[in-house]
């Protein structure tokens, strides 16, 4: 399902992956969820790192939980290259991830941190439903993305000016998908996130737990 526009999106992350880091690599700004992930996650779980760029949700998260096996997977691999050297105690590998059952492994938890942005709605129905399927019973879904509504997604551009699509989603069309999935909603946050002077984001949080049915 990977389409032009994700392979723009993946060449301009490749392309950019040490200013990325520079610019990103603390998640300060989103530690209260990540806390919040981890409170749901047990002793030596697994849990998958999606499109991980330079590992810096990793390093959060390792910093505070050694005890977890994490794996990080992203298509760019200057990334992975990053993630590695940022996370020398987990694994990385370039790998899609709109084709996490190629993966031939199930999880305790997924992070999601930013990849909704970059995938449009059919892309992000097909991924919750594989990533519904890889999850052990009781696992744990952390998403962060973008809230708006769809129709707003535009072409934006990037810190070097280069065009990239933005999609947008509002948290009770991601809600309504989770639910009907199977997963139960543990936590919906937004904040802002501020852009430049004259521009700002709606950040949009969700943690969820995939039923035991």
């Amino acid at each position: 399902m990977e389409n032009a526009e994700n392979r723009k999106a993946v060449e301009l992350f490749n392309k950019l992956a040490d200013s990325y880091q520079q610019r990103f690599f603390s998640v300060d700004a989103y530690q209260v969820d990540l806390d919040k992930f981890l409170l749901q996650v047990k002793q030596n779980s697994s849990i998958l790192d999606i499109a991980c760029g330079p590992g810096n949700i990793s390093n959060h998260l390792l910093k505070k939980r050694p005890d977890l096996n994490l794996l990080g997977i992203d298509l760019a691999p200057n990334m992975i290259s990053l993630a590695q050297i940022n996370n020398p105690d987990a694994r990385f590998q370039i790998h899609d991830a709109l084709k996490l059952d190629a993966l031939n492994q199930s999880f305790d938890a997924l992070i999601v941190g930013f990849l909704f942005p970059y995938l449009s709605k059919e892309q992000v129905l097909v991924f919750l439903k594989s990533a519904h399927a890889i999850l052990n019973p009781g696992g744990i879904l952390y998403i962060s993305t973008m809230e708006d509504q769809y129709e707003n997604s535009r072409f934006r551009p990037s810190s070097t000016g280069e065009l990239v699509m933005m999609h947008y989603y509002e948290s009770s069309f991601l809600s309504q998908v989770l639910e009907s999935l199977g997963f139960e909603i543990l936590s919906v946050r937004t904040q802002e996130y501020v852009i430049s002077e004259n521009e700002s984001d709606t950040d949009l949080i969700i943690i969820s737990k995939k039923m035991n049915k």
